[in-house]
């Protein structure tokens, strides 16, 4: 069951990481209209990984450096 929930976390982190990493130079996060990761970038928020004004956090610089190592 571990697995299951660490594999849960990990795509879960992934999803976010995906959604932050459209960030700009003024750390701002852009998303298309259209985009599908909406909800990605819901928990991103809610995380503290992004502002609720939409701009990357230093949690969200963190998690980005992790996933990029």
């Amino acid at each position: 069951m571990s697995t299951i929930v660490e594999t849960t976390l990990e795509e879960h982190e992934q999803d976010i990481v995906r959604v932050i990493a459209r960030r700009y130079g003024d750390g701002g996060i852009y998303l298309p209209r259209t985009h599908d990761q909406r909800d990605a970038l819901r928990r991103a928020i809610d995380g503290g990984f992004v502002s609720h004004e939409g701009f990357l956090t230093r949690a969200g610089r963190r998690l980005v450096a992790q996933w990029e190592r």
